[in-house]
C-alpha cells in the first residue's frame, strides 16, 4: 500500500511576516497616530461606508492627510470571498476539525492568511467557532463542531496561522449564534456556567492563545438582549475580564441603533449602512449620530477614542500601517503548493465509519476488475450563486461562507483515472434514480454510491431548507437509492457529502461507509486517495452521530421575525453544559457513532498510560502502538472525570489529543499537557473559574468519548498522586479551599511543537517531563500498563507549556 507523506513534501513557499510586535508596543504607536485625529474622522474609521457594494464585502473609508489607506474585509472561513475563481477554495472547517491534526489546522491558517494578504484585504471574517448544538443547523459546517475544547484548538491554530502573514483573524460569532432560523430576532437562553464553559470557551482561547485581533458579534440576543447592544458581553466579560484588546465589529446589518450598540462597546459598524442595498450608503445608524450622542451626554467621548484606538491598535499589531498591499481581489493565489494542501486536508478528513470484510482500500488483488460509481454527487457541480443550490458533488454549503469556485475535481473522473492506474473498469450511472442505480451496480464487482445533504445560511433557500436543514435525512432519495444498490451488489460502498450525522438506515445493509464531510476543490481526489489506499484514513468525527430525536436540543422553524425587533424566536439552552457527548452520557444513551470516531486500515494497541499533577497543571503521558500491517496515525484522545466536589458536572470532558504517525509495528510515547484553566469549572458564585484542592480527578485515554479502555485517577493537589487507579492520601491543608483563577488573570499562553516522525519519544518532552523522568521519586506518578486495541490513528503534536 502506498501511504500519502504529501503533506512532509508541501512546501508553503509564501514569504512570511515576523510579526513579533506586542499588545503594548502597538498601543503605544496608535495612541500617537490617533493624537491629532478629529472625531469626524474618527467617526470614519468606525463606520461602514460602501455598505457591501464596493470591491470588498466590508470597508473603512481612507485619511488621505493621514496616509491612512482604509479598510477592507472580506469573508470568509472557506477562503476567499468574491475573489471569481483566483483564490482557493478550501474545504469546510469542519472537515479541517475532523483531522485532529493541529499542524494541518495552522497550515490552512497559514496559506489563507496569505491568499488575503497578497489581494490587501486587511481583514479576513474567519473563523467561525460556534458549537454545533443541533445537527440540522444551517452552518454546523464552518465551525469545528460540538466541544468547546476542539473548538478552541482549532481556533488557536487558524487565528495563530493566519495572523503570522499580517492578516487581522476574526473570531465570530459572539456569541451563541448557533441556529440559522430567525437567527436576527432570537434569544439564546444560556445558563451563566454553560456560557462560559461552553460557549465562550473557544473565544477566551482565540483571546489567550492565539491573541485574536478582532470578534464579530453575532445577530442574535443572549438572554434577551441582542449581542451588538449586550455590555455585559461585549464589555464586562470579553473586554475587562477576559481583557481582550482588539476591536468588536459587528456581524452585516446587525446594528440597529446607535445608543445601545455603541454604548454597550461596539467598535465597528459593518457594513456601515442601515439596512442592504445601495440607498443606504452613508445612511447608518452611527455615522454623525455618534456625534450626536457624545453631544448629549448618552455616552462619553471617551468611547470612542477607546473604538477608534482599538481597531487602529490592531493595525499595528498586526503591522499594516506600512507597506500594506493595496487591494487586488483578483490576483492568483490557487497554487500547486495549496491544491496539494486542500487535497491533504480533504484525505485526512474522511472519517471511515465502517468497514467490514476489509472491503476497502480498493485493490485489483482483491479481484475487484469492475467498479460502479453511482450518483449524481459523484458527477460536475453545477455552480450557483454561493452555491445556493446543491446540483452534482457537494463541495462546501451554502451562504457567506463559501467562495467562487475555478474548478471542482468531481469523484467519477478522479475515480477513473486513479482505477486506470490498476486497469480496473470503471462503469458509472451519474443519476439518484433507484432503479438505474440497481442496474448498473448488478454486474460491478464493487459499488459505490455517492450521496449528499447540505445547509447554508439562512439567507438562502435551497429545496425548501431555508438554511437550517428540515430533516437529517439524505437528500433526493439518496437512501432508496443505496438500498436499491445494496440489494443489487453485496459489495456496496456509500460516501456521503454533508455538513454534518444524517440518517443512515442503510447501516446494516452496506460493506463499507466513509463520512466525506465538505472537502472544497479537491474533493474527487480526497476521497479517491482514501478509497484506493493511497492514504490511510485518520479523521474523526467531531461531534456525535445520533438520530435526530436522541439529541438534547434542536432548531426551529417559527416565521420569519423582523431583525432586530423586540419579538423573538426563544431558543433556550435547557441542556446547560450537557452539550454532544455529554448528554449522551448523561442519559446513558448509545450514538451511532461516537464523538471523536473514526477507523483506519490498521489497528492500534493504547498503553502505559501515565499521569501526574504539578503546579502548572496535569501532565500525561501513553503508548501508542501500530499492531497492523500499514503505516497509519493515531489520534490518542484524552478525557477527564472532576472531582466529586464539583456537582452537576458531566461524567466525563474532552481535554487532550496528539496526532501521530507510526509505521507497522512501531510504537511511540506522546505528551500531553493539560492546563488548569482546563481543570477548572465556572463558579457562578464568585463569578470565577476554580480549580478543585480535594478529590481526584480521573484521566481516560482512548480513541473516542466511547472508547476510553485506560483509566487513573490522580490526586487534585500537586506532587499528590496515586498508582494505578488507587486513591492517594490528601494533604489535610488543603482540604477545605479552592484554587481561583481570576477571569482577568490569564494563564500563560500555550504553543504547539510539530514533532518529525522519526524523532526519539525523548526529544519531544515538554520541560516539566524530562523534569519528571529524572525523578525516581515514583509516588508522585500514577501508571497503568494495558493494552488496548483500537481502530483509529494519527501524527504527533506535542503542546508545550513554557
Amino acid at each position: 500500500m502506498r501511504l500519502s507523506t504529501a503533506l512532509s513534501t508541501v512546501a508553503i513557499l509564501f514569504a512570511s511576516k515576523t510579526l513579533a510586535m506586542s499588545w503594548e508596543e502597538a498601543d503605544k504607536k496608535a495612541r500617537k497616530w490617533c493624537e491629532d485625529l478629529t472625531n469626524e474622522e474618527k467617526i470614519a474609521i468606525v463606520t461602514g461606508r460602501e455598505n457591501m457594494t464596493g470591491i470588498c464585502v466590508g470597508s473603512i473609508d481612507p485619511i488621505e492627510r493621514k496616509g491612512f489607506k482604509g479598510l477592507c474585509l472580506q469573508d470568509g472561513p472557506a477562503g476567499v470571498r468574491f475573489a471569481n475563481g483566483t483564490a482557493t477554495s478550501w474545504q469546510a472547517a469542519i472537515n479541517t476539525a475532523a483531522t485532529f491534526d493541529r499542524t494541518l489546522l495552522y497550515k490552512v491558517g497559514e496559506a489563507q492568511g496569505n491568499e488575503f494578504y497578497q489581494r490587501g484585504i486587511n481583514v479576513a471574517l474567519a473563523p467561525a467557532m460556534n458549537i454545533q448544538r443541533a445537527p440540522a443547523a444551517g452552518r454546523i459546517w464552518e465551525s469545528y463542531g460540538e466541544d468547546p475544547f476542539l473548538a478552541g484548538q482549532c481556533g488557536i491554530e487558524v487565528i495563530k496561522g493566519m495572523q503570522s502573514k499580517g492578516v487581522i483573524a476574526t473570531a465570530k460569532h459572539y456569541i451563541g449564534n448557533d441556529q440559522e432560523n430567525n437567527r436576527g430576532a432570537s434569544s439564546s437562553n444560556i445558563p451563566e456556567q454553560a456560557l462560559w464553559e461552553v460557549y465562550m470557551e473557544p473565544f477566551y482561547r482565540a483571546v489567550n492563545d492565539a491573541s485574536v485581533d478582532s470578534i464579530m458579534a453575532a445577530y442574535n440576543a443572549v438572554n434577551g438582549t441582542y449581542s451588538v447592544q449586550n455590555k455585559r458581553l461585549l464589555t464586562d466579560y470579553l473586554k475587562d475580564k477576559l481583557e481582550f484588546q482588539g476591536f468588536v465589529m459587528s456581524d452585516w446589518w446587525a446594528i440597529y441603533d446607535v445608543e445601545k450598540s455603541f454604548g454597550a462597546g461596539m467598535d465597528m459598524n459593518m457594513p456601515g449602512g442601515k439596512y442592504w442595498g445601495p440607498n443606504f450608503i452613508g445612511d447608518s445608524f452611527w455615522g454623525e449620530h455618534i456625534q450626536e450622542c457624545i453631544d448629549k451626554d448618552i455616552f462619553p467621548q471617551e468611547r470612542l477614542d477607546d473604538a477608534v484606538l482599538r481597531i487602529i491598535r490592531s493595525l499595528y499589531k498586526a503591522e499594516q500601517m506600512d507597506d500594506y498591499p493595496d487591494v487586488n481581489l483578483y490576483v492568483d493565489t490557487n497554487t500547486k503548493e495549496n491544491i496539494a494542501l486542500n487535497r491533504k486536508v480533504g484525505a485526512d478528513s474522511n472519517v471511515l465509519l465502517k468497514n467490514d470484510d476489509a472491503i476497502l482500500p480498493i485493490k485489483k488483488t482483491n479481484k475487484i476488475k469492475k467498479i460502479a460509481v453511482i450518483g449524481k454527487d459523484s458527477m460536475p457541480t453545477k455552480f450557483c450563486s454561493d452555491l445556493g443550490c446543491a446540483d452534482g458533488t457537494l463541495p462546501l454549503g451554502w451562504g457567506s461562507g463559501t467562495t467562487d469556485f475555478k474548478y471542482i475535481v468531481d469523484p467519477l473522473s478522479a475515480i477513473s483515472k486513479r482505477a486506470k492506474k490498476e486497469d480496473i473498469e470503471v462503469v458509472s450511472y451519474g443519476k439518484d434514480d433507484a432503479k438505474g442505480g440497481a442496474e448498473a451496480a448488478k454486474d460491478a464487482d464493487l459499488a459505490i454510491v455517492f450521496v449528499q445533504a447540505d445547509s447554508g445560511e439562512e439567507y438562502v433557500t435551497v429545496e425548501g431548507n431555508k438554511g437550517d436543514r428540515q430533516s437529517l435525512d439524505l437528500w433526493h432519495d439518496g437512501n432508496e437509492l443505496i438500498d436499491a444498490v445494496a440489494s443489487a451488489n453485496k459489495n456496496t460502498i456509500v460516501v456521503i457529502h454533508a455538513p454534518g450525522p444524517v440518517n443512515v438506515p442503510f447501516l446494516d445493509k452496506v460493506k463499507g461507509i466513509v463520512f466525506a464531510g465538505m472537502p472544497g476543490q479537491e474533493s474527487g481526489n480526497a476521497i479517491t486517495d482514501v478509497l484506493f489506499g493511497d492514504v490511510n484514513p485518520s479523521g474523526h468525527l467531531p461531534y456525535t452521530w445520533a438520530p435526530r430525536e436522541d439529541y438534547p436540543t434542536d432548531v426551529k422553524y417559527d416565521a420569519a421575525l423582523q431583525g432586530g425587533g423586540e419579538e423573538k424566536t426563544q431558543y433556550d439552552y435547557d441542556e446547560g453544559l450537557f452539550v454532544g457527548y455529554r448528554w449522551f452520557d448523561k442519559k446513558g444513551i448509545e450514538p451511532t457513532f461516537a464523538f471523536g470516531y473514526g477507523l483506519s486500515y490498521t489497528t492500534f494497541e493504547y498503553s502505559d498510560l501515565k499521569v501526574e499533577m504539578k503546579e502548572d497543571g496535569l501532565h500525561v503521558s501513553v503508548t501508542v502502538t501500530n499492531t497492523g500491517s500499514v503505516a497509519g496515525a493515531a489520534v490518542p484522545m484524552i478525557f477527564l472525570s472532576f472531582p466529586d466536589v464539583v456537582k452537576d458536572y458531566p461524567s466525563r470532558l474532552f481535554k487532550g489529543f496528539d496526532k501521530m504517525m507510526l509505521e507497522a509495528g512501531e510504537s511511540k510515547t506522546t505528551k500531553i499537557f493539560i492546563d488548569n484553566h482546563d481543570l477548572s469549572y465556572f463558579d457562578i458564585e464568585s463569578m470565577k473559574f476554580v480549580k478543585p484542592e480535594e478529590g481526584e480527578y480521573t484521566v481516560f485515554a482512548g480513541s473516542n468519548a466511547r472508547d476510553l479502555p485506560l483509566k487513573v485517577n490522580v490526586s487534585a493537589n500537586a506532587g499528590e498522586t496515586g498508582e494505578n487507579g488507587e486513591t492517594g492520601e490528601a494533604d489535610d491543608n488543603n482540604n477545605e479551599s479552592d484554587a481561583e483563577e481570576d477571569i482577568g488573570d490569564l494563564p500563560e499562553n500555550d504553543d504547539v511543537k510539530e514533532v518529525d516522525e522519526d524523532s526519539n519519544d525523548e526529544e519531544v518532552t515538554t520541560d516539566s517531563v524530562e523534569e519528571e523522568a529524572s525523578n525516581t521519586d515514583k509516588k508522585n506518578t500514577t501508571v497503568v500498563k494495558k493494552l488496548v486495541k483500537t481502530r483509529t490513528i494519527r501524527k504527533c503534536i506535542i503542546k508545550k507549556k513554557n
